[in-house]
């Protein structure tokens, strides 16, 4: 049976840098987040300002290995209390008396954010709204979807406490939905802690073509007074059932799509209608980035659709024709 790469581009309110990751082969995906200090791995993000409804900004990550535990006198106050998200010693190999001078050495990091008050200049909104975010280029092909990792709380001598939450989004970042995991979900309330936490998602994110964002983020204000937390996550692990990235077209095709030519400049598609509508062409390179897009509206029946202008280079691509009701894909080869 004809199976193909699924590939989707993702598209997020704020400008990021960092492209989505795309689940290959069999579960599971493992991060460490050991070499952070080159930047932040393929897939993920830091944001500020993220509620319900928005993903938020961007947030500025320091790559410089950084103090998480704040302890003795070898810290710089500054460097260990200034707001953002950094890199640090992860808690599973650091301890809460370890001196400042040694935790830059530690080799297993964590990713991780200093809350600070909403109205810092530097960093705003992180005592609401600071959030971790993995962005999956699709499910296709996959099931029964579950994430691990570790909480930890860094710094035993912030009192304020903050509760963290896990989120799924599907192709918007407008709307986002809450998963219970197990574990503790704080950090702060002067606790250095490494908390295994685990969250399943059920069939929700089951076998989806466009993007999946999963978070664990901050929405409420931190409680109490005095310093607020230093929080990391390590060990994020996703699973799933089935081979990511491989699904049967013929399971899902509900629309033919044919080649009539194709070009390293310009590529004709063919594809058969049943309901009219505006549609959406879509070309992906073999690694996933969409190479182009283009707005159709179809009517009923047989008709062509010409993507012009593109600069491709030799070799082989995968388009996709679809809207919310219809989809097809097809590979096309360009010599």
């Amino acid at each position: 049976m004809k199976k193909v790469l699924l590939l989707t581009s993702l598209t997020v309110i704020a400008l990021s840098a960092q492209a989505q990751y795309s689940l290959s082969g069999s579960s599971p995906y493992v991060q460490n987040f050991d070499g952070i200090a080159g930047g932040l791995p393929t897939g993920w993000a830091t944001y500020r300002g993220s509620s319900a409804t928005s993903i938020g900004l961007i947030g500025d990550y320091s790559s410089a290995a950084s103090y998480g535990l704040f302890n003795d006198t070898t810290c710089n106050v500054s460097d260990v209390v200034g707001g953002g998200f950094k890199n640090y010693p992860s808690a599973s190999s650091a301890t809460a008396g370890m001196a400042c001078t040694a935790q830059p050495s530690v080799i297993n990091r964590a990713l991780g954010v200093r809350q600070v008050s909403p109205s810092n200049a530097s960093h705003p909104n992180l005592d609401s709204g600071a959030a971790f975010v993995f962005e999956v280029a699709n499910t296709g092909g996959i099931t029964n979807l579950g994430c691990s990792f570790r909480l930890q709380s860094l710094d035993s001598s912030s009192p304020r406490v903050t509760t963290w939450r896990v989120q799924y989004a599907v192709g918007s970042t407008s709307t986002w939905t809450e998963v219970t995991p197990t574990g503790t979900m704080t950090t702060g309330g002067n606790t250095f802690s490494d908390n295994a936490i685990t969250a399943s998602f059920g069939t929700a994110l089951d076998n989806k073509s466009s993007n999946v964002y999963i978070r664990i983020v901050t929405l409420d204000f931190s409680s109490g007074s005095g310093n607020r937390a230093s929080t990391a996550i390590d060990s994020f692990k996703l699973t799933w059932t089935g081979s990511a990235g491989i699904n049967d077209v013929a399971a899902n095709v509900k629309m033919p799509v044919t080649v009539v030519s194709a070009s390293t400049s310009d590529i004709t598609l063919g594809f058969d209608v049943e309901n009219a509508g505006n549609y959406v062409v879509n070309l992906f390179d073999m690694v996933g980035r969409k190479v182009a897009t283009q707005s159709v509206s179809a009517v009923h029946g047989n008709q062509n659709v010409t993507l012009n202008g593109l600069n491709l280079a030799p070799g082989m691509y995968i388009a996709k024709v679809g809207n919310n009701e219809s989809e097809g894909f097809t590979k096309v080869i360009v010599h």
